[in-house]
């Protein structure tokens, strides 16, 4: 939910990191520059992992999503 989104960063290494208050969310892969933005202006409804097929078939310069990790916070703090 964007309503809990407190920060978006983009890492050169092929991240997107996703803080939504504790928890946090790292996307990574290739040319995700542009879905920084998407996420940033709340354009963007979901995101999700792509297969090596999917990826293949993409231009090289289309946004591809290897893996993502979800990293919950401590809510007793």
């Amino acid at each position: 939910d964007y309503a809990w989104l407190r920060r978006v960063s983009y890492r050169p290494d092929g991240k997107v990191v996703l803080r939504f208050g504790k928890d946090e969310v790292v996307a990574e892969g290739r040319n995700l520059h542009r879905l920084r933005d998407s996420i940033s202006e709340h354009r963007a409804r979901f995101i999700q992992e792509g297969t090596e097929a999917e990826q293949g078939l993409k231009p090289e310069d289309a946004a591809h999503i290897e893996h993502i990790v979800i990293t919950e916070g401590d809510d007793d703090l």
